[in-house]
């Protein structure tokens, strides 16, 4: 998720193309374990093994995206393509797919996974590997003797940038984190505002009609039936709102889809789950004024009338 990532032409057997059109996609590099390590299922054929080294045939493992946007309906196992890197850069040899991975996340957790191939990295050393180690413990207690490892194989290869798979992720998280906690506090101090301003609009229709409450309890009204009459206009007007909100929503949420994860801009359980919350905040606001006025003695009421 780092964003990172080369984009590599190439150009597939059997499909002549005008030199300079070749497509380009994300290329990664690999060593055998790689793939079973991140948990990235193996979809159709074989994962690297170390015979896929200098001196045995070139091949290439391609992800699902790749698979259907370059072979879709068909078998991509067996298909050669001539990456633009490898063992002889002027050669580029012909490599033969040998493997379909599952699509991982490259550009972001809210990014849509993009086609992506993988050659062997004893086939295309091109870069310094990041190395990943799963362990069953604390992966941070393993570092001292990771580094004694790699110190023992090569004095003077640098082991640097250690780091967890969730501290990784959460630096990558912290900008979408930090703009939903924001949001968050906006929300929170609109959805107050909202149940003080409801609070504070029915005592002032509490106080208006407060003759008409003492005359319909002079003339036989029950308490919970004054309860019951300033609750229902408390909700109504609350129910109004929350229609509109909604209507609001749907229009405006899809401007919030790319700090979405595993939420759609349109999750019906969200909006749910948001309407009942105000509804119950209009019931609480709606409930204090409503016992003050069952609580009025309409003698006093009419006398002061």
């Amino acid at each position: 998720m780092s964003d990172n990532h080369a984009g590599i032409s190439f150009n597939i057997q059997g499909r002549p193309i005008a030199k300079g059109d070749e497509p380009s996609e994300a290329l990664g590099l690999a060593m055998p374990g790689y793939f079973a390590a991140m948990r990235i299922p193996l979809l159709a054929g074989r994962d690297f093994t170390p015979r896929d080294n200098h001196s045995g045939p070139p091949v290439i493992v391609v992800n699902q995206a790749f698979a259907d946007k370059y072979f879709p309906g068909q078998n991509p196992l067996g298909e050669h393509i001539q990456v633009r890197i490898g063992d002889d850069v002027m050669e580029s040899p012909v490599r033969q797919v040998v493997g379909v991975i599952g699509n991982v996340k490259q550009l972001g957790l809210t990014a849509a996974s993009e086609p992506e191939f993988f050659l062997p990295y004893a086939q295309a050393v091109v870069t310094t590997p990041y190395i990943v180690i799963r362990t069953t413990g604390d992966p941070l207690l393993i570092e001292n003797p990771l580094r004694a490892v790699v110190h023992e194989m090569n004095s003077s290869a640098p082991v640097y940038q250690v780091e967890t798979l969730d501290d990784y992720i959460s630096k990558w998280a912290a900008a979408p984190r930090f703009q939903t906690f924001v949001l968050t506090c906006f929300a929170a101090i609109a959805l107050v505002l909202a149940a003080v301003g409801l609070y504070g609009l029915l005592s002032y229709i509490v106080v208006q009609r407060t003759l008409e409450i003492g005359l319909r309890m002079a003339l036989g009204a029950q308490r919970a039936q004054v309860l019951r009459m300033i609750v229902v206009r408390g909700v109504a007007l609350a129910a109004i709102g929350v229609t509109s909100g909604i209507a609001i929503s749907a229009i405006l949420t899809r401007l919030l889809a790319q700090m979405l994860f595993h939420v759609r801009p349109y999750d019906p359980l969200t909006f749910a789950a948001t309407a009942a919350l105000l509804l119950l905040v209009s019931v609480v606001a709606s409930s204090l004024p409503a016992f003050r006025a069952a609580r009025l003695d309409p003698v006093n009421i009419l006398r002061e009338q």
